[in-house]
């Protein structure tokens, strides 16, 4: 009885390995097409010119299943495909990120923009002895810059929203208080882009503020910064949807080697009842960020991203 038993497990073992085998072997060749789709995708730009471009990136992976007709008992078979079906989405994604590396297109100028600020820059802020520090910091990056004080944090804004300065600094969370959702309100009414990141600490270390130097129009980091910095962010809004829609987004990020530094939900400007998920992420490297980039413009209509910005770190 033992002796069938072990006869029984071993062949068992067998087709387990067997069906791994054919499993690494299907898997090579879903490779090999999703390759292929990335590089028909990549032979022009006219899908990240398209205002439908999600629409469009979803026809080309629809293969005529319709979920509709899965019976509720097998449920979990259309899960497992839309998972499969975000997952070839994004392997799509990596593949495509690499085909334009290679034909010299920046695709984070394309996609997040490129605004690059002057020589002689006009910073705005409140003044009071944090933002005098977090200024100095920015000062380390930022070569000679002339300041405007601004009477208060709504005219600070107002300076760069009507040209009469490049860059203003607002405060954007702090250890104590959380996210300060003032200062967000301000930032989504002007319409500003972070372009640095920086902490302020207290004298006694108990609490720490984070500043930012913001724009009219997005701007990627110069590549002198580049080199003078350790730690930069990736930060977007998305409007949830029904379905599992952010915790799928943050593991396509992992998987392009970024990693979550914090999540916060706004109320929304129109509707106070409704929230949007305020993302930032720590950017791994930038080969990952053209992926992740790529797959939220072409496969999540609902983001909107709002900048890649270096963090500024205190000497």
């Amino acid at each position: 009885m033992a002796d069938t038993r072990g006869d029984i497990n071993s062949i068992i073992g067998e087709n387990l390995t067997l069906l791994s085998h054919e499993y690494s072997s299907a898997e090579e060749r879903r490779l090999t097409q999703l390759r292929e789709r990335a590089l028909f995708i990549s032979r022009t730009t006219s899908l990240l010119d398209s205002d439908n471009r999600a629409d469009e990136f979803d026809a080309l992976f629809d293969d005529g299943t319709v979920h509709d007709s899965i019976p509720e008992t097998e449920l979990h078979i259309a899960e497992q495909m839309n998972t499969q079906f975000f997952s070839d989405k994004l392997t799509v994604c990596k593949f495509l990120a690499e085909e334009y590396r290679a034909r010299k297109i920046n695709i984070l100028e394309k996609l997040l923009g490129n605004e690059p600020y002057g020589d002689a820059v006009k910073i705005a802020y409140f003044r009071n002895a944090y933002a005098d520090a977090a200024f100095r910091i920015f000062s380390d990056v930022i070569e000679n810059p002339a300041v405007i004080y601004a009477e208060d944090f709504s005219a600070v804004c107002e300076e760069v929203y009507y040209g009469r300065a490049d860059m203003c600094m607002l405060p954007l969370d702090s250890s104590r208080d959380a996210k300060l959702i003032s200062f967000y309100r301000l930032i989504d009414k002007y319409e500003l882009s972070p372009i640095f990141s920086c902490d302020v600490t207290t004298p006694d270390g108990s609490v720490t503020t984070r500043y930012a130097l913001l724009a009219k129009s997005p701007a990627l980091p110069k590549n002198e910064v580049l080199t003078k910095c350790d730690r930069f962010f990736f930060e977007f809004s998305l409007i949830p949807s029904d379905g599992p829609i952010l915790c799928e987004v943050l593991s396509a990020a992992s998987k392009c080697g970024l990693s979550l530094y914090k999540v916060d939900s706004i109320p929304l400007s129109y509707n106070e009842s409704e929230f949007s998920c305020d993302v930032i992420l720590k950017v791994g490297s930038v080969a990952g960020l053209e992926a992740f980039v790529l797959f939220l413009a072409l496969a999540i209509p609902q983001y909107e991203p709002l900048g890649f910005y270096p963090h500024i770190s205190q000497k």
